[in-house]
């Protein structure tokens, strides 16, 4: 019986870790789906929007970005699942143009998008495995990943329709110069845009408020260009560079793809200053503002990030090496400079103010009767005491072991004795429980006020000193003050 039981229980385990595995592949296999869905509608939504009349050539295929995402996303999964939504979406097309085998040549087009994704994946992986994370990477991003991958499929595609006599054989050379275009601005556009929203979820308030202001601007910039006025097209430039010392990557990408993709929809409907009697010109001129413009934000986006980041891991160091870890406070390394600064401030002014040291009593017989870990816990205790006790001006800090400090700027002896003094009662009736322990501590404290004259920093703390070990000597569990002046230097 207990075997039985025991085969069950064992049975289950296996169905219980299973089953997150097995969960795991249907969301994966629901993004894969997902991803063929956004694939189609990009295609269709480029044909229609992005295509120049009368020729049709499309100026960007954002599908091409999708289908890169997919397959970084998917691996070789996403293959066949690009080359069915490709198929799906330029049959159509094919079968109007009354040539033979269209299904052919339409499978043949359709393998070289799902080749193309493929090989950015590839290329991706090997040149750039960490993703785009400074700005120099945007050199191998856009000739690797860009270019090569869409030569190679913009090559199939334009020999296969030409064979198959979609197209003439005079019109190959700039098709495939528009293919090539077209298909590494949809990978321009939608990489940067995947990763930054991969990496970096949240969305702050004031970004957000921003990037609502720099949609507002862009769209009046937009429309001006749009409607007479076309110098203004190029005010899209800086306006984007600002945005992108101001918000975070994930929404310098957004408002750039669409800003991007509204100027070229916009072009496709033959709107706007990039209209010429010379239609080769026109794309030329159209495709080289899109894609220095996408360039520059991105490099500045990403140059500001790699700074912001090197400025955060400055100041993790830094505090790092200025706050104790255990009690949050100060250390002395931090103290002493800001002692060094107020002094002279106060000095310059002829203002007073206060020096507090501090330890607690009788500590070494807390870590021997208790341990460390206690005592430990009783530093910390008295550091939030500390903290709650001063005002939001006043530093303290733990100069070492038990030793503790206080400054109280703009203050004078009486003041910070008041605070001393009501720390120290609230430390005498707090019991510190910690597991089955139960400690009651007490602390010694010394004062004294800087009045002026030539007194230095280093005769304050002396002084403190000394009225610390005097209020120990006195029975600790007190407060010693006076001040120190010339007189008594």
């Amino acid at each position: 019986m207990n075997k039985l039981k025991s085969s069950a229980s064992s049975l289950g385990g296996q169905d219980g870790q299973s089953h997150p595995a097995f969960k795991k592949k249907l969301q994966d296999l629901a993004w894969a789906l997902f991803g063929m869905g956004l694939y189609y509608l990009a295609a269709r939504t480029g044909m229609q929007l992005f295509a120049l009349k009368p020729s049709n050539i499309t100026l960007l295929w954002l599908a091409s970005g999708i289908g890169m995402v997919m397959c970084m996303r998917h691996g070789l999964l996403a293959l066949p699942l690009v080359v069915f939504a490709s198929f799906c979406a330029n049959y159509p097309g094919m079968a109007e143009a009354h040539r033979s085998s269209p299904i052919l040549y339409t499978l043949i087009s359709a393998s070289a998008d799902g080749m193309a994704g493929l090989v950015a994946m590839l290329m991706m992986r090997l040149s750039l495995p960490a993703g785009l994370k400074q700005a120099q990477d945007l050199l191998h991003f856009g000739i690797k990943v860009c270019l090569i991958p869409t030569m190679l499929s913009s090559l199939i595609i334009s020999l296969n329709l030409a064979v198959g006599g979609y197209i003439r054989w005079d019109e190959a050379g700039n098709f495939f110069r528009m293919l090539v275009l077209a298909d590494s601005l949809g990978i321009l556009l939608i990489y940067p845009l995947y990763q930054a929203w991969r990496d970096d979820h949240q969305l702050h308030q004031v970004e957000v408020q921003r990037l609502v202001l720099t949609g507002l601007g862009i769209g009046i910039l937009l429309y001006l260009a749009f409607r007479g006025h076309p110098g203004f097209i190029y005010f899209i430039l800086p306006v984007l560079l600002l945005l992108a010392f101001y918000v975070n990557l994930n929404l310098v990408t957004l408002i750039v793809a669409v800003s991007m993709v509204a100027i070229i929809a916009m072009t496709g409907q033959q709107l706007g200053p990039f209209q010429s009697g010379n239609l080769v010109e026109a794309n030329f001129m159209l495709v080289c503002f899109v894609c220095t413009t996408t360039f520059t934000i991105l490099a500045v986006a990403l140059h500001n990030r790699q700074l912001l980041s090197i400025e955060a891991a400055r100041q993790e160091w830094q505090q790092a090496a200025e706050v104790d870890a255990l009690t949050g406070l100060i250390n002395r390394a931090a103290f002493l400079p800001m002692l060094a600064d107020e002094h002279q401030r106060a000095k310059r002014l002829k203002r007073p103010y206060a020096l507090a040291l501090l330890d607690i009593d009788h500590f070494k017989r807390v870590n021997d009767v208790y341990g460390h870990q206690v005592g430990d816990e009783v530093l910390a205790h008295f550091a939030s005491l500390m903290q709650a006790n001063i005002r939001g001006i006043d530093k303290a800090a733990r100069l070492g072991g038990d030793e503790f400090a206080i400054l109280f700027p703009e203050s004078t002896a009486s003041d910070a004795i008041a605070a001393m003094e009501r720390l120290r009662q609230r430390l005498e009736a707090q019991c510190i429980i910690s597991g089955a322990a139960q400690v009651f501590v007490t602390s010694s404290i010394g004062i004294t006020e800087y009045q002026g004259g030539d007194v230095t920093p280093d005769m304050l703390r002396t002084r403190a000193d000394q009225l610390l070990y005097a209020a120990k000597h006195a029975g600790r569990n007190q407060v010693m003050f006076d001040a120190v002046t010339d007189e008594a230097a």
